[in-house]
């Protein structure tokens, strides 16, 4: 009897310390971080098959060049950069631009066709850069369909499931906690970037005046939640006034470059 007891008490106790030790790993890791950059590539590769399947990329010598200047210019303005980052151009009406996985941008041409200048773009893809420095993506899709559904995606990538997670990541927008995450670092990016952040203010209102009904293209506003109190907060933490830097693109032409590939 009391050997029976001594085996059942050395059962609990073993399986109070595996559950304490799960306990701990659970609230002390992040469970973005429970997916390595590894498998975040892999998602990657299924996702450009979705993505590259629904749109057409504009892959061009120009765009490419663009991309690259404004891409290099805010990456001044960022303490770390985690990934090697690409930005892709697809024709689309669409006014929207998202992070995906593995430090892969998208933007539509619908979207580029609403910005006045090279800094206008160059504030909306700080706020994406600050979704994909911080994981915002990863973390949403565990939120959503949870860490081990995530797993077994990534290790079995049926085409008909990540048809889905690409809808999600293409039109769904972020939580507000995480949206003012991004904007507090995106304020920071633009602002070390010698760019003045008031161009993201500018573009939501310039949009929102523009299309106060907010119809179906405009998904990049749709998507981002509480836009009145992201303009506030954004206005109000700008800081000190920014001397801006241009960067040396010709905008007009490149925007009229992309004329030729509307829908």
């Amino acid at each position: 009897m009391k050997r029976n007891l001594r085996d059942l008490g050395i059962i609990v106790i073993v399986a109070l310390v595996i559950w304490a030790g799960f306990t701990y790993f659970s609230t002390t890791t992040e469970q973005q971080d429970l997916i390595s950059l590894k498998q975040e590539a892999e998602i990657a590769d299924y996702f450009n098959e979705q993505i590259f399947r629904e749109f057409d990329s504009i892959d061009t010598e120009l765009t490419d060049s663009v991309m690259h200047v404004i891409l290099n210019r805010l990456a001044k303005g960022m303490d770390t950069v985690s990934y090697e980052y690409d930005i892709y151009v697809l024709r689309s009406d669409q006014v929207n631009a998202f992070t995906a996985f593995n430090g892969q941008l998208f933007v539509f041409t619908g979207l580029i066709e609403q910005t006045e200048s090279a800094e206008e773009l160059a504030a909306v893809l700080a706020h994406e850069l600050a979704h994909a420095e911080n994981r915002h993506v990863i973390k949403n899709l565990v939120k959503e369909i949870g860490l081990n559904s995530l797993i077994l995606i990534i290790s079995g990538g049926d085409p008909v499931v990540m048809q889905e997670i690409t809808k999600l990541v293409v039109s769904s927008g972020f939580s507000r906690k995480l949206e003012r995450e991004a904007d507090e670092y995106a304020i920071k990016y633009l602002r070390d970037a010698n760019i003045n952040p008031n161009r993201l203010t500018q573009f939501f209102l310039k949009l929102k005046q523009k299309n106060k009904s907010l119809p179906s293209g405009f998904e990049w506003i749709s998507s981002h939640p509480a836009l009145k109190e992201r303009i506030e907060f954004v206005s109000e933490n700008i800081g000190d006034s920014v001397e801006e830097r241009a960067i040396e693109l010709d905008w007009s032409s490149f925007k009229k470059s992309l004329g030729q590939y509307s829908m």
